[in-house]
């Protein structure tokens, strides 16, 4: 038991002795004005153990201020102390804050030559911090409420809103009452995101397909478009709009006894509609599936007619495209960082 005791009074001494090896530190406030205040306080601690840190800057007006900066500072120099120096009416005031135990040091220098007034600023600090690093208390300790005043907590800065590309390629099918099948087309689609928010330009291109309007008659037609979007986009989904023009190519390839297969020809039209999209991704990949639902609104649909001859009167109406068009797309997606 009794070298138990022995030993626990060695580490104690041990650790005294550690903890007096290192040095006070100071960090002393200098503000215009201030330099002759401040090189005499130097030269008053050279002989003490004690290291000093200059922390230039203006001193805040009022005490609040002064003592948030003292706690920001011995916080940011691992300091036990901070001193600062106040004009007062010729004379100057010597501050010293000690955050750690929440107490301020305040003497009060009359008014006499600079000189003067500085050396004895400085004797005044010298005596109070060689106080502290003997482990003795100085001035008074502060009122909860004014040492509590401290400013706000900084306030992080939102993530960098992240502009990435993405590419689509796949197959589209259009319900336009055209093609036998659908209006099917190979689909291309190039975004543009940042945030939740994505453009794109979709291209399509349709083969011809063909439509056959009864046993006599039959027409290759092809259904192309370029569209530009705008979308929202939530976890895998997304809801958007989009508008541009599809481009329909008409081919005769079979007629009724005694008809001439007219030209063939190409028409325009207007079309815009909303989308639904759903994205899947396995994993972290940039690659996945992309599966899209959406109605295009076409103003200007084609009217498919035969001419039967007679002029006006002959031309015969064998059915016009829908003017609202169901479309459907399955694309392979790779996102591009």
């Amino acid at each position: 038991m009794k070298s138990l005791g022995l030993a626990i009074a060695a580490v104690a001494a041990a650790l005294t002795t550690a903890a007096r090896a290192a040095p006070l530190v100071v960090v002393v406030r200098e503000s215009s004005g201030d330099a002759l205040a401040v090189s005499r306080l130097r030269g008053q601690l050279a002989d003490l153990e004690v290291r000093v840190a200059i922390a230039p800057g203006p001193i805040e007006s009022a005490l609040s201020g002064q003592l948030a900066a003292a706690s920001r500072l011995a916080a940011s120099y691992n300091a036990r102390a901070v001193v600062w120096f106040l004009a007062r009416d010729g004379g100057l005031a010597v501050a010293i804050a000690t955050p750690g135990d929440r107490r301020l040091f305040v003497r009060e220098i009359p008014a006499a030559s600079s000189s003067a007034v500085a050396e004895a600023a400085a004797v005044a600090a010298r005596g109070a911090i060689r106080a502290i690093g003997e482990g003795g208390t100085i001035g008074v300790e502060l009122a909860p409420a004014v040492d509590d005043e401290r400013p706000p907590p900084p306030v992080a800065a939102p993530p960098a809103t992240h502009t990435g590309f993405e590419l689509a390629i796949g197959w589209q099918v259009a319900l336009d009452a055209g093609a036998d099948r659908g209006a099917q087309a190979v689909a291309q689609r190039t975004s543009v995101i940042r945030g939740p928010w994505a453009g794109s330009l979709a291209l399509t291109l349709g083969p011809a397909l063909r439509h056959s309007i009864d046993t006599d008659i039959a027409i290759e037609l092809s259904r192309s478009a370029a569209t530009l979007g705008l979308e929202r986009r939530a976890g895998g989904f997304a809801f958007g709009v989009a508008a541009g023009a599809a481009i329909y190519h008409r081919t005769t390839i079979a007629t009724a006894t005694g008809f001439m297969a007219t030209p063939a020809t190409t028409s325009a039209a207007f079309i815009a509609g909303p989308e639904l999209r759903w994205q899947w991704r396995p994993g972290a990949l940039h690659l996945g599936v992309d599966a899209a639902a959406g109605l295009d609104v076409v103003v200007g649909a084609p009217e498919l007619a035969v001419d039967r001859g007679g002029g006006a009167a002959g031309v015969q109406s064998l059915g016009q495209l829908r003017m609202y068009q169901p479309r459907f797309s399955l694309c392979i997606i790779a996102g591009l960082p």
